[in-house]
């Protein structure tokens, strides 16, 4: 797992009100960069475009004890309104990783030659009907304009607040979040509650990397797990939005059949790596 940026966690000298205005400020200033003219791939631009929106969302939740309702329930609305101008891009590219994935490990001939065949209806194509490399960086800019307010928004909000959440406290309850949404998820089988596990999964990592500037050999072991654990369930979610697009293709040839069949059959094997891996998951 990468090593956070340190910019982006609480420093152990730090109050955690100071500690929380500094982070929001380098992840606004982060997000001003990524507008400004690059030979950096869109895409690439785009998925740390994202990084910073959920950075930011983990550090609302962390923040909302301090927060007014009025003001949370803004910040939180912006936020979600940012990840979805580039929410279109981030399925494409989903698309095309996981159906490139199947491809690499695909034996059989016919397997083969029908993810190849869907991958040209659903990527290729959607790729040259798409959105314009100008389209796409103006809805980056729109989308940081938005993280930009939204963390000022959270930065004025907090500005006069005396009391402030404990560390410890926001982990824990981040991790008995995650852990009522994988019982949920393991109970249920559904697509949606593995979906809510990720999300829960991802907010205890990001808990855990802004809280834990210099983790113990202890707590870097529980951020490794906690990652792979988030990882997989991730791999899992982006096997359900190919299969969501799959569906939307009427009536469904021969080949996005068999591929929904490869799909379902990796979605079983990341459902019983991800349920191993919580079975094993101390609290951090």
């Amino acid at each position: 797992m990468p090593t956070p940026p340190l910019a982006y966690a609480f420093q152990p000298h730090e109050e955690i009100k100071d500690g929380l205005v500094r982070v929001l400020g380098e992840i606004s200033a982060r997000g001003q960069i990524l507008t400004r003219p690059s030979r950096e791939p869109t895409g690439e631009l785009i998925h740390e475009g994202r990084l910073l929106i959920k950075r930011t969302r983990a550090l609302l939740w962390f923040a909302r004890p301090a927060l007014g309702l009025a003001a949370h329930t803004r910040a939180r609305e912006q936020l979600r309104k940012a990840a979805g101008l580039l929410a279109d891009q981030r399925d494409l590219s989903v698309t095309r990783a996981t159906l490139e994935r199947l491809a690499r490990k695909a034996s059989k001939p016919r397997d083969r030659a029908a993810l190849a065949q869907v991958f040209r209806s659903l990527v290729r194509d959607s790729t040259a009907g798409g959105a314009t490399e100008k389209a796409l960086r103006q809805m980056l800019q729109k989308a940081m304009k938005i993280l930009r307010q939204s963390a000022d928004e959270i930065k004025r909000s907090t500005a006069a607040r005396a009391a402030w959440p404990s560390p410890c406290e926001r982990l824990a309850e981040a991790f008995r979040g995650m852990r009522r949404a994988g019982k949920e998820a393991r109970r249920t089988g559904k697509n949606a509650d593995f979906h809510e596990w990720r999300k829960k999964a991802k907010r205890l990592l990001y808990q855990l990397e802004l809280t834990q500037a210099d983790p113990g050999r202890r707590m870097a072991r529980a951020m490794k797990r906690v990652a792979k654990l988030q990882n997989n369930l991730g791999d899992y979610h982006d096997c359900v939005v190919v299969e969501d697009r799959l569906r939307q293709v009427v009536p469904l040839s021969s080949s996005a059949r068999r591929v929904l069949r490869l799909l379902k059959k990796r979605k079983a094997r990341l459902r019983k790596k991800a349920c191993t891996i919580a079975r094993r998951m101390p609290p951090p």
